[in-house]
């Protein structure tokens, strides 16, 4: 009875938790901004938004934690296509139909857990759950010395994964296939925990919120995954594809003896056969792998084009097989047949014959592979070197040096045999050499190398050539086998020691192919980081560049054309020299060009104007424009003249006020009459006018900054205070300003002037008042001193009169 009540107890406690399992009104859709029907990539985009957005780490609201509960609860339920469809059929949320609740292989375990700690809310799960990604786990030590040098001849798959990525947990069981899909044919994974190496998972592309993040480190170049949907196939998709087109040829009846007789490159052959279109991933990874030495082919079976191949080599219909060949095309080296070539066996064939039977010595990497360093005398390990040309001539010599190889079979950890081309390695050779021979004197000489470390090297030269013909054959095979045996047979030292030259890498890339190269890993990285439709709208910018540039240089190259021809039509015509003086223009001062040279001249700039009128024009202006021909290079300066008649009322105004200007600084008053300026008395005038800062300097025949004698300091220093009283006005020094002077009582004169000489209103002060003689100057000396004073005026040495503004052009 008792147990019957407590298995009804049991029954209705679990109908209970059934009902509350049950949630009508949650919408997982609602929860991640979805629509009913949206695709997984869609899912997948909003939930990692909504997990980066309301992340407890990131967010500080008080309701982010159960939030991001809830939107982790949506995207499990949304990523179940079971449950999925069950709630887009009934509308409700069914945790009771969750496959892996209460099961031992359930991603999420008993679920999340959530704890608080001083740094705030952490979400983790379980770590039982994370092993299998812990178990792949790389340090970026082990990258850097590791990993990244071995993706030269292995790729590398990396995940960058972290506890709290829901998404990683979600892809674990992709992963484990992976790990059992890839790692048996030569492609290693690896992971990388965020927290935990935060600098390497940086390098490798990964950041936070967009974790699971996936790489392919191959050949030195890291390829990013980004695919919206990880799963086995399109993580092998993405792999194939990083693999070069032309790794592994596509063989037919017409090209099988090029391809096998192509073994001159100093590389073996390995042919592959199978039923697939598709080149098996494995032997892509074989491929490259083995790329330096070897040169593979693909040949697909039941084909019309492979018939002859088939037949020849006797390649079975149902079996993958292989047939690796070195110098002989006719029979091959191995060979293998199998349902499923497994990579491990392809790879032991191909490390057992990866050297052809008489290797070249091309590169100093091929000689440190084939005659590694040995230091001790026990272990060394010998190489013999046959010297030849690069010529059909000495091909007979290599080739009786490979039956020798195939006749006695030497152990290839005993000594191994090769040769080189001498005038391709003449550094290496030389350093061999003893008394200064020349390299040329080795041809088709044997030397036996043993290096006991990187630099130094014991050598000795076989004293008898290596000739071939069927007359020599015999005794230098003879020899040479009686010598090796007995090198092989005691460990004395080689006859002579010297520091080894590196061999020359004979295949090494030029300059347009290191170039070509730089260009494919540029467009492979544009590949990876843009899309479609940003290369298109890159492509038609440059393409736009690109045709701008070719349409100029097309009309470049027209115009040139069209030169030509003029030229060669011109070639016969006396050429006239074009003259190269500069022009210097003299412009009018006028109401019209006042303000252009004085108003709105810019900061630097000045404006000379010559006073005339038009009696004295005809000989003025030549003087004046000689006077200032050196300075027409100036850009700063504008010359010009202006006919006194005309422009007497803007010159009076311009006198008053300077002299207002200088007798305010002194304490005076002075008014200009405009009547006392007289025309006459201005002609032969300069002024040089500074339009910005307002001031000019005044050159004439009597002003005091132009007289040279010894009588003339008292009258500079007059000139310096013009204007200091009333009495200046009347003072004869004032007539290189065009006043009117009148003569004074024999009381104010002053008698280191002399005599002041009357002059009337129609005649020009041209006296020089200076002196006890006076003397009469005509028009033509009135500019005698102009250059002087230019020169004066542009070292700053003139006096300056400054105004308060620029006067009106015009009568008044």
């Amino acid at each position: 009875m008792w147990n019957f009540s407590k298995n009804i107890a049991y029954v209705v406690l679990l109908v209970f938790m059934i009902i509350a399992t049950v949630d009508c009104s949650w919408d997982p859709y609602k929860v991640l901004g979805l629509k009913r029907g949206a695709s997984i990539s869609e899912i997948r985009r909003a939930y990692k938004q909504s997990a980066r957005e309301w992340h407890p780490d990131k967010n500080r609201n008080e309701n982010a934690e159960s939030k991001f509960v809830e939107v982790n609860k949506a995207y499990e339920l949304l990523s179940d296509p079971v449950r999925r469809k069950l709630f887009d059929q009934k509308g409700v949320v069914d945790d009771s139909l969750n496959r892996n609740m209460h099961n031992p292989n359930n991603k999420f375990g008993d679920g999340a857990s959530f704890f608080s700690g001083h740094g705030g809310f952490r979400f983790q799960f379980q770590m039982s759950e994370m092993t299998a990604f812990h178990q792949y786990r790389i340090t970026l030590r082990r990258y850097e010395n590791l990993i990244f040098p071995q993706s030269h001849s292995q790729p590398y798959l990396i995940l960058v994964y972290s506890e709290w990525c829901l998404m990683c947990l979600h892809i674990l069981p992709v992963w484990q296939r992976l790990v059992e899909d890839l790692n048996p044919i030569g492609i290693n994974l690896a992971t990388v925990h965020f927290d935990q190496e935060a600098e390497l998972a940086n390098k490798l592309g990964g950041r936070r919120g967009e974790l699971p993040h996936v790489v392919l480190v191959m050949d030195s170049r890291i390829s990013h995954y980004t695919e919206d949907e990880l799963s086995n196939s399109k993580v092998i998709e993405f792999i194939r594809s990083r693999f070069s087109r032309n790794l592994i040829a596509f063989v037919n009846d017409q090209n099988i003896n090029e391809f096998i007789g192509g073994w001159k490159d100093n590389k073996v052959r390995v042919l592959l056969f199978g039923k697939l279109e598709l080149v098996r991933l494995r032997y892509l990874t074989l491929a490259f792998k083995y790329r330096p030495h070897t040169l593979f082919g693909y040949a697909q079976l039941n084909l019309e084009t492979t018939r002859t191949i088939v037949e020849k080599f006797g390649i079975p219909s149902k079996l993958d097989s292989l047939l690796l060949f070195q110098e002989d095309r006719d029979r091959p080296a191995a060979r293998l047949s199998m349902a499923d070539l497994p990579y491990s066996t392809l790879k032991d064939i191909i490390e057992t014959n990866k050297y052809l039977q008489l290797p070249r010595l091309s590169s100093q990497k091929m000689l440190d592979l084939l005659c590694p360093p040995e230091s001790s005398n026990i272990r060394r390990r010998l190489c013999a070197i046959l010297v030849t040309e690069d010529r059909e001539e000495d091909e007979e010599a290599r080739e009786q040096l490979r039956h020798f190889t195939r006749q006695f079979k030497f152990s290839r950890d005993r000594i191994v045999f090769s040769y080189l081309f001498r005038e391709k390695q003449t550094e290496f050779l030389r350093a061999l050499l003893e008394d200064e021979k020349s390299p040329a004197e080795t041809t088709t000489k044997v030397v036996i190398v043993w290096r006991q470390d990187t630099q130094r090297v014991s050598y000795t030269w076989l004293p008898q050539p290596f000739i071939s013909g069927a007359d020599n054959w015999n005794s230098s095979v003879d020899y040479l086998h009686r010598t090796l045996t007995k090198m092989l047979g005691s460990a004395q030292p080689l006859a002579h020691t010297t520091l080894m030259k590196d061999l020359v890498d004979e295949y090494a890339q030029g300059i347009l192919g290191r170039i070509t190269a730089r260009l494919v890993t540029a467009a492979e990285v544009l590949r990876d980081h843009f899309t479609r439709q940003e290369l298109l709208a890159v492509g038609s910018v440059v393409g736009t560049v690109l045709f701008i540039a070719a349409v100029g240089y097309v009309m470049t190259y027209l115009v040139r054309l069209e030169e030509e021809t003029i030229r060669k039509k011109n070639k016969g015509l006396p050429k006239t020299p074009r003259p190269t003086t500069t022009e210097l223009k003299l412009h009018e001062l006028r109401s019209e060009t006042y303000n252009g040279m004085v108003r709105l001249l810019k900061p630097g700039c000045r404006t000379v104007v010559l006073l005339l009128d038009n009696e004295s024009m005809d000989v003025l202006i030549p003087k004046f424009h000689k006077a200032v021909w050196p300075y027409r290079k100036n850009k700063s300066l504008l010359f010009g003249w202006m006919n006194i008649d005309r422009g007497l009322p803007w010159y009076s105004r311009l006198l008053n006020l300077a002299l207002k200007i200088v007798d305010e600084d002194e304490g005076a008053d002075v008014t200009l009459d405009s009547n006392s300026v007289k025309p006459k008395n201005c002609v032969g005038t300069v002024i040089s006018l500074n339009g910005h800062r307002r001031y000019f300097c005044i050159y004439h025949a009597r002003h005091p900054e132009c007289v040279s004698d010894s009588g003339a300091k008292r009258m500079q220093n007059m000139a310096r205070r013009l204007t200091v009283s009333n009495r200046a006005m009347n003072d004869a020094t004032g007539a290189f300003m065009g006043f009117d002077t009148s003569l004074e009582d024999s009381d104010n004169s002053d008698v280191e002037r002399g005599d002041p000489l009357t002059s009337q209103d129609k005649e020009p002060l041209i006296t020089s008042g200076l002196g006890l003689h006076s003397q009469q100057f005509s028009t033509d000396l009135a500019l005698e001193g102009l250059s002087n004073w230019l020169d004066r005026l542009f070292e700053g040495t003139t006096q300056r009169y400054n105004i308060n503004y620029w006067p009106d052009f015009g009568n008044f």
